[in-house]
């Protein structure tokens, strides 16, 4: 019986595996995995152990992490049978809730997990959410996610509502930074440093905000001078209702993630 078995090997399941292999959450040997025929030959000759068959996957592991797109798993996936008292589940599958998935596989131990895109680069913010409280389960989930990244424990109910400041969230960082970019580049600054000057000022505000004991509105009210340039920017930015633009983003990545679920 393999430890854990890993079914979706595509960017974020390939992502997911490296990392536990780099931070030594299992060896090689203890991971089995459920691959597509196109990407068979990836990791068959780097020894891995692997099948293409979802049944054997399911019957040869303690703990199955699913990475298939929805539609896979609603059109594909059929166990071989319907008693899985005692196995965990870790799904990190968009839209699909616990309650789906407690369906497929009865008697299960869950975890539905939101990872973003970050994972790519071992960077990744998780939430996870279980279907039942399980420490063994929940050790599992922090020590895989914790090796990509940062994990959050929330419940289900948040899962939506906490999506804008995960898994949408590099996608409007990359758009605020893209729009300074842009102008920087439209003044002549080069393109290399333009970049480099933002994303890391991003990125070190960023943990400014984790490890200051200050609130964010002295954060920002420290690098404001009466008069000075910082205002100057920061009073178009409220001219043109930015913070109600970021509170309208919100409400429609959540509204639209409560509509995707329901499908």
């Amino acid at each position: 019986m393999y430890k854990l078995g890993i079914l979706g090997l595509g960017k974020m399941g390939s992502s997911i595996l490296n990392g536990i292999l780099k931070k030594n959450v299992y060896k090689k040997e203890d991971i089995f995995l459920c691959l597509h025929p196109d990407n068979l030959n990836d990791y068959k000759d780097k020894g891995f152990n692997y099948t293409l068959d979802y049944n054997e996957l399911f019957n040869n592991v303690e703990t199955i992490l699913l990475s298939v797109k929805p539609q896979v798993f609603n059109a594909e996936i059929k166990p071989l049978n319907n008693d899985f008292k005692d196995k965990k589940i870790i799904s990190i599958m968009a839209g699909i809730k616990i309650e789906t998935i407690e369906n497929i596989f009865n008697g299960a131990n869950i975890a539905r997990i939101m990872p973003n895109t970050p994972a790519l680069i071992g960077k990744a913010v998780s939430t996870y959410a279980l279907n039942k409280e399980n420490k063994e389960l929940e050790n599992i989930v922090v020590n895989i996610f914790n090796s990509i990244g940062v994990a959050y424990k929330i419940t289900e109910d948040f899962m939506d509502q906490t999506l804008p400041l995960n898994g949408s969230m590099p996608a409007y960082i990359d758009l605020f930074m893209k729009a300074f970019v842009d102008k920087a580049v439209s003044y002549g600054i080069d393109k290399e440093t333009a970049k480099g000057l933002c994303a890391n000022s991003v990125i070190s505000s960023a943990y400014l905000y984790l490890e200051s004991k200050d609130d964010i509105q002295t954060l920002i009210d420290n690098v404001c001078s009466k008069g000075g340039t910082t205002i100057a920017g920061l009073n178009k930015l409220y001219d043109n209702d930015f913070e109600k633009a970021i509170y309208e983003c919100y409400d429609a990545c959540v509204n639209r993630s409560i509509e995707l679920s329901k499908k």
